[in-house]
């Protein structure tokens, strides 16, 4: 495929993915139809069911997209790991990707989302959908405990790959929580956040 095409096609989804963000926050994701989202893109529904697949594929696609942020800030909390405390800097990346992924899809969308990959009988859609979400934060939070170890302050015996994961695996259970738990403001989920990082933390630092 030619440069020229792959950057038309891009531009296809881009538009598409924004077609579809626009009608699901207007309409809700039930009544927002393939039909419209073509329309609204001015392509075809054969491109979107080509791209894409279904309605839940294409809100899937949307979800990639707003992950991005924390892979772009990635260097930046590297560097500043070598001289910040990890507890508030774990806490923020965390935090960040949080804000990141809800300025993408409303709590509502999110539910959708989770229930369909909670439901769905393919079985690829579930690993896709954890490696979509969890990837570039796990990613960031292992870059920032490495080198918050090599600076010595986190305990030179500490496995951070596994504490990464087990960190990742905490964030995405905590927005679980904020998803379902309406009750729950997003300074809750800060405050919560914090207490569960520092708890971790706190016994592995020297």
């Amino acid at each position: 495929m030619s440069k020229l095409r792959e950057k038309q096609k891009a531009q296809r989804r881009e538009l598409i993915e924004l077609a579809a963000k626009n009608l699901f926050v207007e309409k809700g994701f039930e009544l927002a139809s393939i039909e419209e989202i073509a329309s609204l893109a001015m392509v075809s529904q054969a491109t979107v069911y080509n791209y894409y697949g279904s309605k839940y594929e294409l809100l899937l696609a949307i979800v990639a997209r707003g992950e991005t942020g924390v892979v772009a800030k990635d260097s930046e909390f590297t560097q500043r790991a070598a001289f910040e405390d990890p507890i508030e800097l774990i806490t923020e990346v965390i935090m960040s990707n949080i804000h990141d992924t809800l300025s993408t899809l409303s709590r509502e969308l999110w539910g959708n989302v989770i229930s369909y990959v909670a439901t769905t009988s393919d079985k690829d859609v579930a690993p896709r959908y954890i490696e979509t979400i969890a990837g570039g934060l796990g990613t960031a939070i292992f870059h920032v405990l490495e080198i918050s170890q090599k600076e010595h302050m986190i305990k030179k015996d500490v496995d951070i790959e596994y504490l990464s994961h087990f960190l990742t695996r905490n964030e995405r259970i905590q927005f679980l929580n904020f998803i379902y738990l309406k009750d729950l403001s997003i300074s809750d989920l800060g405050i919560s956040i914090r207490n569960d990082v520092t708890f971790i933390l706190k016994p592995l630092l020297p």
